[in-house]
């Protein structure tokens, strides 16, 4: 392991970085928006491009029209605007034009989300983007201690003809303005209790409420997450948004107020802006930074050999060895090798060849090395004749080539006695 990843270190380097860059791009590569931003130019779960595309191919189909420009002129609108959930704040004059619009007879629908807990979703003031325009109704968002799952009818009606119970996703309800906020310098209408009609209830409170506004009408929900695409198809949230809008639509028109999710001054198309060419640059460069470093990992010429520091003992292979015959049953081939190589050194120690006869070569241990034929000749013919009688046990093996190393070790001292006594006789002969 320690050699492959010494060899092959950069390139694997070069590969994880390669699949860590592909893998943060890769959901803007495939086209995947996970801004949380109820607007109908997302597509992602939490935006509502599903609500414009209901209104395009429904029967009597709506013309969707995009607002890209502050709510400063509402004149021209012939049919109810949609405000749902907007990331930035009213500008005091916007709000002005939004309250004149309804009380000429103007249609308006919002729809917020709780974020009064989120400092993400908080603006400059600690309060988020919709807290004005709530705050210019007359309303107020409360904040419930369990999540709400579904909201069902408070009233018969033609909002909530149909319906029976709408998905929702949220712990905010809503409420008229007290006495602490009914004084606040955004306030435009003055609302009394009687005068919000609850339209749907949920965890006690109101959901989605209704009022009369001079000649006009005003729909507002605490929970945006009834319109947008993950929610639109589940329960009777279709009929609802049905309901909601095709009555209103009075010249086959609806408006989608998109400048106060940042579209501001941008054309009037159904998609969201294209990341394509950022994407594409960071992957080219992520695809020339992993050329590069694979480029710096290849090595032109023979591998470099690694060598392992560590040495291993003797005896390791000893008894690898060891273990490697006792798992192969292979004995009797291991003797005859053992019997082989004592043959060759022994016909090497007395000057004979290796195919002497075992008369002969143990006459001639007897003569060079002293050792009696008699403990020779034994030994040299159980070697032989071990091998081929079968079934060689450890334990005689083991014996066999005691007596073998034992017999070696006789010769080779026998030897340096003899060396040794006549180098003492020419020595004192010398004398």
């Amino acid at each position: 392991m320690r050699a492959l990843l010494h060899r092959y270190g950069i390139a694997l380097g070069v590969v994880a970085v390669f699949l860590a860059l592909f893998a943060l791009m890769m959901p803007s590569l495939l086209g995947r928006d996970a801004t949380r931003d109820h607007s109908t130019f997302r597509r992602n779960p939490w935006g509502c491009a599903a609500l414009a595309e209901l209104c395009r191919r429904a029967e009597p189909p709506l013309r969707v029209e995009t607002l890209t420009q502050p709510l400063e002129d509402l004149a021209n609108l012939t049919g109810p605007l949609l405000i749902l959930d907007p990331e930035e704040p009213f500008a005091s004059s916007e709000l002005d034009e939004i309250v004149h619009w309804v009380e000429g007879g103007g249609v308006l629908v919002v729809a917020v989300q709780g974020l009064w807990d989120d400092p993400v979703g908080l603006g400059p003031r600690g309060e988020p983007a919709y807290a004005g325009l709530i705050a210019a109704l007359g309303l107020e968002v409360v904040e419930g201690r369990a999540q709400l799952r579904e909201a069902t009818p408070a009233v018969r009606s033609r909002l909530t003809e149909g319906v029976r119970r709408v998905a929702i996703r949220t712990r905010y309800t809503l409420d008229v303005a007290g006495s602490e906020a009914g004084g606040g310098e955004e306030e435009r209408i003055s609302l009394r209790p009687s005068e919000l009609r609850a339209q749907l209830t949920g965890g006690g409170g109101i959901v989605l409420g209704s009022f009369k506004h001079g000649k006009g009408q005003v729909y507002v929900s605490s929970d945006a997450e009834m319109f947008a695409n993950a929610m639109l198809g589940r329960e009777d949230n279709l009929q609802l948004a049905a309901n909601l809008l095709w009555p209103q639509a009075r010249q086959q028109t609806v408006y989608f107020d998109e400048y106060h999710h940042g579209f501001g001054a941008r054309a009037q198309t159904a998609s969201a802006p294209d990341p394509g060419p950022l994407n594409r640059a960071l992957l080219v460069v992520a695809a020339a930074l992993a050329v590069f470093l694979y480029g710096k990992a290849i090595r032109f010429g023979a591998p470099v050999q690694v060598f392992d520091p560590r040495r291993r003992a003797a005896v390791e292979y000893v008894e690898a060895l060891a273990g490697l015959f006792r798992r192969g049953e292979a004995n009797e081939w291991a003797l005859q090798k053992i019997a082989a190589a004592l043959r060759r050194r022994l016909s090497a120690a007395v000057g004979l060849p290796t195919t002497a006869s075992v008369e002969a070569l143990t006459a001639a241990l007897a003569e060079r090395r002293g050792i009696p034929i008699g403990e020779s000749a034994p030994l040299l013919a159980d070697l032989e004749r071990a091998p081929a009688e079968g079934g060689l046990s450890g334990r005689r093996l083991a014996d066999l080539v005691q007596r073998a190393s034992d017999l070696e070790e006789r010769a080779a001292l026998n030897r340096s006695r003899a060396r040794q006594t006549a180098h003492e006789g020419r020595g004192t002969s010398g004398h």
